[in-house]
Parts: structure tokens; C-alpha cells; sequence
């Protein structure tokens, strides 16, 4: 059953939704369901003081920002995740974006992007970016749902001021290029070994308790993308052994993308630094067995099954 809903409604999205909670494909009685919990999520703000960029518009991203957190205490969310590159540059545009956060009241929930280390080599230790773990990847619980912060930037050319860390990320970047690997490129960054380990473990225990799961990262895994995680197919191939993966959401692409494969959906998240006109964030609505995506400006809304 799962499967089949999962097929019918993995690609349905629209930009108007109604206003009643009809489920597609519901039972009798569930017409008017309220959702288990609710959480904002915001991606690739990259505010910094600096001239547009092409369709990058860097001064707007305070105000779209204070809009998506206004937005999400009107609706009473549970919490907030920000899925990376709150800066595009320099360490001093951290503060007006992080005291927009702050000031939303809400339990924020941050991942760190290849823009976040766009800082002097001296900040790249200590970034003002508020996380349980000094490793960069965590795991909370929240209902009986667990939500998995990965760390995409440990394998990187940009987030080390160590040489001998930065010449074995440049060394992984050659042997993905002779592969003939598309994302093999400087501004994507990897996991390591002992992370993919954490992250299994992560799963079985998840497993174990009969909880289901979201994964959260800058980076997209799928589908194949010139923005995906250097070891993208390592962490596939381990997703691919696990059936209570609810959904990934990453940022990094700002175009936003959607792919769904062992019944997982895997959700870009558009770049709220985006185009002049328009911001980009959702609310998500998780109810018992679906998610509902609500989508403001740019982003799309959907309903996916699980």
C-alpha cells in the first residue's frame, strides 16, 4: 500500500493549495486530521552586504528571512531547520541572520554549508552556528520520529585550514574526475568513514525502536546532480538496506529538485537568496502517514506519502 500511494502521489505538487486538510487516498474519518507536529525550513539564505550576483539578491535575504520566521510563529511550528549557507560570505554577515533566527523563539536546528566556511581561516573552527555536536552532525528526537543532521562538508577543499586535510580532499576530487563523477567539483564537499559509520548505527537504532526517520544536509544525494555529496552512491547504497526513511531534505541546489527511489523522497529545497522578486521557504506538516510540504514564494507545495 505504501508503495502505490508513494507512486501516486510523489510527484503531486502545486503551487495553490486549498485550505481544508483532505487527504488524498484517506480513510473515513480522517477528512479533517490534524498533524502529529509541524516544522519550518528555510535553505541558502547566503545574506551577505554585497552587490546582486546574477539572480542572487544577498541584501533581500534579511527580509525574506524575518518573513519565513514570521510566517512560522503564526503557525505555531515546533521548530526550525535551517539546511545551510546562511552567509554567502565574510563572518560578519552572520549576525543580522542569525538575530533574525534567535529572535523567532523557536528551537532552531542548524546544518553548516560550503558557503558557512566562506570566512577567514581563523573563524573556520568556531562558526557562530548553533549545533549539539562539535563534529557538525547530531540526531534529535522528536514525537517518535528521529531527524538526522549529516555534516556534508568534511571531505571539502574550503572548510579545513589544514593542508594535509585540504591535499586529501583535492586528491578524492581527482579520482571522482578521472571517474567521470559530474559533481566532482570544489564547492561540493563529502563524509567521512567514521560519520557513514555513525550514520548507520543511527538507522539501526532507529530500526530498533520502531521510529521513523528524516535525514537532513546541505547536500542533495538524489537524484544524480552536479550538487550531490561527493560519496553520494556510499551513502545510497547504505539508505537502500533501511524502509523507515521518511524523507532527506537538503538545500545547495537553489533550483530545487525532487527524486524518490526504496520509497524515500528525497526534497531540494529551493535557495531563498533567489531572484528579486520572490522568497522561498516551507512549512511541513507531518501527519500519520504522510508529510504535507507548504510551500511560500518559490517553493512548491506537496504531499508525499510515507
Amino acid at each position: 500500500m505504501r508503495l502505490i500511494i508513494s507512486l501516486l502521489l510523489a510527484t503531486f505538487m502545486f503551487q495553490d493549495m486549498p485550505d481544508s486538510k483532505t487527504t488524498v487516498n484517506s480513510r473515513p474519518g480522517e477528512q479533517n486530521q490534524e498533524p502529529l507536529f509541524t516544522f519550518g525550513v528555510i535553505a541558502d539564505v547566503q545574506y551577505c552586504d554585497c552587490d546582486p550576483e546574477g539572480s542572487r539578491f544577498y541584501r533581500l535575504s534579511p527580509a525574506r528571512l524575518r518573513e519565513a520566521v514570521n510566517s512560522f510563529k503564526t503557525d505555531s511550528v515546533n521548530f526550525i531547520l535551517n539546511l545551510g549557507d546562511l552567509i554567502q560570505r565574510g563572518y560578519e554577515s552572520y549576525k543580522p541572520v542569525l538575530d533574525i533566527l534567535d529572535s523567532s523563539g523557536l528551537q532552531v536546528y542548524n546544518l553548516a554549508g560550503n558557503h558557512d566556511y566562506s570566512v577567514d581561516d581563523r573563524y573556520k573552527r568556531r562558526l557562530p552556528l548553533a549545533m549539539p555536536s562539535k563534529e557538525g552532525y547530531y540526531s534529535f528526537d522528536h514525537m517518535n520520529f528521529r531527524f538526522i543532521a549529516l555534516n556534508g562538508n568534511e571531505i571539502s577543499t574550503y572548510s579545513s585550514t589544514s593542508k594535509a586535510a585540504i591535499k586529501k580532499a583535492e586528491d578524492y576530487l581527482a579520482v571522482l574526475k578521472d571517474s567521470g563523477n559530474v559533481n566532482a567539483i570544489d564547492w561540493n564537499g563529502g563524509i567521512s568513514a567514521k560519520q557513514l559509520d555513525w550514520l548507520k548505527i543511527q538507522l539501526d537504532d532507529a530500526t530498533a525502536k520502531n521510529e521513523n526517520v528524516f535525514i537532513l544536509c546541505h547536500f542533495p544525494v538524489y537524484p544524480e546532480n552536479i550538487h550531490n555529496l561527493l560519496n553520494y552512491k556510499e551513502v545510497n547504497a547504505l539508505l537502500m538496506n533501511y524502509h523507515n526513511i521518511i524523507a532527506w531534505f537538503n538545500g545547495h541546489n537553489h533550483a530545487g529538485n525532487y527524486g524518490n527511489f526504496n520509497m524515500i523522497h528525497f526534497v531540494t529545497m529551493k535557495g531563498m537568496v533567489e531572484s528579486e522578486f520572490n522568497t522561498s521557504y516551507a512549512i511541513v506538516e507531518v501527519y500519520r502517514n504522510k508529510i504535507w510540504i507548504k510551500g511560500a514564494g518559490r517553493e512548491k507545495s506537496q504531499i508525499l506519502a510515507y
